[in-house]
């Protein structure tokens, strides 16, 4: 496990970084999780992201490295 008990991922060419992938299908939408993706950088992360989770017709797509995301609370937190 990493810092902040995130896994990291080793790769023979480098390290690799998990990342978090959101999606919303109309504007009205809000962004929600759609999935994630592991990549040695944030363009690969892109290209990984839009082949990955193009099935669906959305209309925005973003994504966030997962060691990047503060968590406000936890799941069991009270």
């Amino acid at each position: 496990m990493g810092p902040g008990g995130l896994t990291t991922y080793k790769r023979v060419s480098g390290d690799a970084a998990e990342y978090e992938v959101f999606a919303r299908k109309t504007r009205l939408e809000p962004l929600h999780q759609v999935g994630s993706v592991v990549a040695p950088d944030d363009d690969l992360a892109v290209a990984y992201a839009r082949a990955t989770y193009d099935e669906e017709r959305w209309v925005e797509m973003a994504i966030v490295r997962k060691d990047d995301i503060i968590e406000l609370w936890q799941p069991g937190e009270v």
